[in-house]
């Protein structure tokens, strides 16, 4: 029995929707559909049956549905137990970051590791700090690297590169001809900020905040979803921001934006490494992490 089927099943059934799931998975519908057929063909019984517009299981497609789940499970356990028993240099690793290191740093990381071990299959997710630490949470990523520290019971890191926390202004900007500025000459400002969940915008709000300021006292004028969104944004005169220090290393010096440095010492944040909390890991994941932690 081809366990896709019974992966395309379980997806199915939390979904209680065709056409969901065949997105999620890259397929078709009809794909969809007749994986689901070979399955009732195989068994011959019903599993899905219609309830309104969504699809729900039979009492037979309910026991396939949990049974499935337990198949999907422990051939999973076997392949992270035979990685470490075959070879530490095999194997697969799934790692997470939030926009700042996912986008400008951690490629040049992952390329390196590579090199020393190309037989490991890496995947990169890249999100903002809230939904990475919840992936890490629930095991859906091994590693994460994100730009702000969120308690969780079920999540462990480390601090790992500092971070510089830059002002970014139009070029045509009244100050963009300074070096340096301090937080209390910007209250006038229009601003743009980041989305909610994004680590340097929980950054840019403490750094604020220890100056007296609040985000809701400032004229907002855009949120947006990506660094790239908010430099595209300040560039066209929408208004000011605080960036990392990386995204502007990174940035084609001939965008008409100019950064400057803030009059506070403080205005610094750390990156953190983070990975669910378990007593043993597999050796891909413990071998990423000692070559991480150690190229700082």
């Amino acid at each position: 029995m081809n366990l896709n089927l019974f992966k395309t099943y379980v997806r199915v059934v939390e979904t209680k929707n065709l056409s969901k799931t065949a997105e999620e998975f890259g397929l078709s519908q009809p794909a969809v559909t007749k994986q689901i057929q070979s399955l009732e063909d195989y068994y011959g019984v019903l599993l899905l049956e219609r309830a309104g517009r969504r699809l729900k299981p039979t009492e037979a497609g309910e026991t396939l549905y949990q049974y499935s789940r337990e198949i999907i499970k422990l051939l999973e356990k076997t392949n992270n137990i035979m990685e470490t028993v075959v070879d530490s240099k095999r194997g697969s690793l799934y790692l997470g970051a939030s926009t700042i290191p996912g986008q400008y740093i951690l490629s040049d990381y992952i390329k390196k590791f590579s090199d020393s071990f190309p037989y490991i299959n890496i995947s990169l997710d890249i999100a903002d700090t809230e939904k990475i630490f919840k992936k890490v949470a629930d095991r859906e990523l091994d590693i994460g690297i994100v730009g702000g520290w969120l308690p969780n019971r079920k999540v462990e890191g480390v601090q790992w590169l500092q971070d510089e926390l830059l002002l970014i202004v139009p070029e045509n900007h009244h100050l963009a001809e300074r070096d340096q500025v301090s937080m209390g000459e910007l209250l006038h400002e229009k601003w743009i900020f980041r989305e909610k969940g994004s680590g340097t915008r929980k950054a840019a709000e403490e750094l604020l905040i220890s100056h007296g300021i609040k985000k809701e006292d400032l004229h907002v004028s855009m949120e947006a979803g990506s660094t790239e969104a908010v430099l595209a944004s300040v560039e066209s005169g929408m208004g000011i921001s605080i960036v990392s220090n990386w995204a502007i290393k990174k940035t084609d010096p001939q965008r008409r934006i100019r950064s400057l440095k803030i009059d506070d010492p403080e205005a610094t944040r750390f990156f953190y490494i983070i990975y669910p909390r378990q007593k043993t890991r597999r050796k891909a994941v413990d071998n990423f992490l000692h070559f991480i932690k150690e190229k700082q």
